[in-house]
């Protein structure tokens, strides 16, 4: 009989303790993130986590196909674009709580795996140089408009527009010039992993438009989604961007 009592008490206790942690555990923050930005994204998810004790949950895709997610109802606490413009779209479509804020600046790199062209890299961006370029879709992806406006600033573009080929994200892009299935690429600086930066060559700022990345909370947002978008504002945030490869600036609102 005192046994049964005994087990009957653990297991009140055990369902008690349950239900207090559940109770006590905060829902994750869902967060959709342009894939380039995925394996960074990773790093402050942990930071953020070990700061404030939220989880961080992320999706990746296209900046283009999550604005298109959003807009057909998922359900994201923010939204971080590789680009200034979807963020405003969403904006203006009432899809926001508040406005958008710059997070990042983007890096486009030339990546050609097994050569060391980081000294080197206008002799390999030119006719003759490659037989084939991987930039990511310049329709959806903003690293892909920058590759274009580089081959258009070097005034290559009509000569070596037959040998591009398209990737759906930049992330893609990386993967194929990786996997040896393109020889060369034009992707995100970011992407690469350690030990493959002096297999890149970094396209100067002047050869683009600033590659802005903007974050923004959504529309029915957890009320832990402003304490991520103040977080990429800090010292911890920024020091994880750079050595990452990103540009960063100040909480700047994008109008």
């Amino acid at each position: 009989m005192i046994k049964q009592i005994l087990t009957t008490l653990v297991l009140i206790l055990g369902l008690s303790s349950g239900l207090i942690n559940a109770q006590t555990e905060p829902a994750p923050l869902n967060v959709a993130i342009a894939s380039n930005f995925a394996p960074v994204a990773e790093q402050l998810g942990k930071e953020f986590t070990a700061i404030t004790g939220i989880p961080v949950k992320f999706t990746s895709g296209s900046s283009q196909e999550l604005l298109q997610e959003i807009k057909k109802g998922a359900k994201f606490d923010v939204y971080m674009s590789a680009n200034t413009n979807y963020p405003l779209d969403l904006q203006k479509t009432g899809f926001t709580e508040g406005s958008p804020y710059l997070y990042a600046l983007g890096t486009l790199a030339l990546y050609a795996k097994g050569k060391e062209i980081s000294h080197n890299g206008l002799d390999l961006l030119q006719p003759g140089g490659f037989t084939q370029l991987v930039i990511a879709n310049p329709k959806d992806a903003p690293y892909g408009v920058a590759a274009v406006e580089t081959l258009k600033k070097l005034e290559i573009y009509e000569q070596v527009k037959g040998q591009i080929v398209y990737a759906d994200n930049v992330l893609k892009a990386y993967e194929m010039v990786d996997s040896g299935q393109v020889e060369a690429g034009l992707i995100s600086y970011g992407d690469l992993k350690e030990g493959q930066t002096s297999q890149a060559w970094i396209v100067p700022g002047r050869m683009h438009n600033p590659i802005k990345q903007a974050q923004v909370a959504l529309k029915g947002a957890s009320s832990n989604a402003p304490k991520w978008i103040k977080f990429m504002e800090t010292d911890t945030a920024k020091n994880i961007l750079i050595f990452s490869g990103y540009g960063v600036t100040n909480l700047e609102e994008v109008k």
